[in-house]
């Protein structure tokens, strides 16, 4: 009996230490790598509501998907959303699929999708996966930015270093940002997904009320106009210590604000309604880097199947990391999927201790955000900051024709 006991007991250990649940992964959108990870099982369970299923939905006959196109239910979308993504009333596509309670849907359901709809491009069709009842609302068209002329340089690297944009990326994300807007995500918002490096109130958050002094960076004022609003709010899906693994599971979630059996990034993304997502992690996941590569996927893809554009993002740090294998990973990722990558461990080597605390984690602050003071440039916040701005600025100028 001891003997069994302590068997029970290094299992726990083990566990506790590696184990984590990975939920239902989706098929890779649009310039996938070539070598996808495998899918999950289906769910079977219902989707997050307020109420708990009271009746299992009648799935449609074999006769009505014959020449039909299909959708299959991803978690977190009610009919309400995917009939507005492809122009139908919910009431036409319950009809179509013999669905008596529209409120009641289940993951991994098969949807006939009746003609009289909007057609969709084929190229990149994202599955509505964060968008649980968002509001039915035009937002407000795309603002085209002013001419703006920044330093071609930062503490001496060329800005393309930092603002990794190429054209394959520039192509993509117009993509994105198109399938985003009909989905009706709001362009002028950003979200924020990560650790405590990106938390309130040092991560962009001054530039949602001040004082700041952009300096001789002032050509980045049009950018955060644009994008009030969504400095200064930390959201749903910063968490101190965060690990990628923890980005899917329902219990990391702020249960104020989520629902049950609601990831922390769904919730975001639900929440704000962002076009596009800062994504700052790798710090909490060292020595696993066939997990976090997993874990980064699967953001990167749900993303995109939600019409967001997700920012990867390189670390300062070498937390129990002297190889800097994430941020390989990060980098690898980005050119893989084609979407933007904010260099900034590029930036921070530049830095006195790479802009790191004493931690060897956390970036050293810059409360006073006056970008004509020299230690604007050589503190880590304060270059994280800037470099942030520009960024957006990157993909707001890509994104808008004009």
């Amino acid at each position: 009996m001891q003997l069994r006991a302590g068997i029970a007991g290094i299992l726990l250990i083990v566990c506790s230490a590696g184990c984590y649940t990975q939920g239902l992964s989706t098929d890779p959108p649009r310039l996938t790598p070539a070598a996808p990870p495998p899918a999950d099982p289906p769910a079977q369970t219902a989707l997050p509501t307020s109420m708990p299923p009271t009746a299992i939905p009648a799935p449609a006959t074999a006769a009505v998907f014959a020449g039909a196109r299909i959708h299959t239910v991803q978690s977190g979308e009610t009919l309400y959303q995917i009939a507005r993504f492809y122009g139908l009333t919910p009431e036409t596509l319950a009809a179509a699929n013999a669905i008596t309670d529209p409120s009641r849907i289940l993951v991994g359901q098969i949807l006939a999708i009746p003609d009289g709809g909007l057609a969709v491009p084929t190229a990149i069709i994202p599955t509505l996966a964060a968008a649980i009842d968002l509001p039915l609302v035009s937002p407000a068209a795309p603002v085209v930015p002013p001419p703006a002329a920044l330093p071609p340089t930062l503490n001496g690297v060329l800005l393309e270093e930092i603002i990794v944009l190429p054209e394959a990326a520039r192509q993509n994300i117009r993509s994105i940002f198109a399938a985003g807007m009909a989905l009706g995500r709001n362009p002028r918002a950003f979200s924020k997904l990560g650790d405590s490096i990106i938390e309130n109130p040092h991560f962009l958050a001054r530039f949602d009320g001040g004082p700041y002094n952009l300096g001789e960076y002032t050509a980045l004022q049009p950018v955060i106009d644009y994008f009030a609003g969504s400095f200064g709010r930390q959201g749903a899906a910063v968490r101190r210590g965060l690990h990628s693994w923890s980005v899917f599971d329902p219990m990391f979630a702020d249960k104020s604000l989520c629902y049950a059996n609601e990831s922390l990034l769904a919730c975001e993304l639900r929440l704000h309604n962002p076009s596009l997502l800062f994504v700052r992690l790798g710090t909490n996941d060292v020595g696993v880097p066939e997990s976090f590569e997993r874990s980064l996927r699967r953001v990167i893809e749900f993303s995109i199947r939600s019409g967001v554009i997700p920012i990867l993002t390189t670390k300062a740090d070498r937390f129990r990391d002297p190889l800097d294998t994430n941020n390989g990973i990060i980098r690898r990722l980005a050119l893989e999927y084609n979407v933007p990558l904010w260099d900034f461990d590029r930036i921070a080597a530049t830095l006195p201790g790479r802009g790191l605390a004493a931690d060897g984690a956390h970036l050293t602050t810059f409360f006073a955000h006056d970008y004509t003071q020299p230690e604007a440039l050589q503190r880590g916040h304060g270059v994280s900051n800037l470099t942030a701005l520009m960024m957006l600025d990157a993909i707001w100028r890509a994104t808008t024709p004009g």
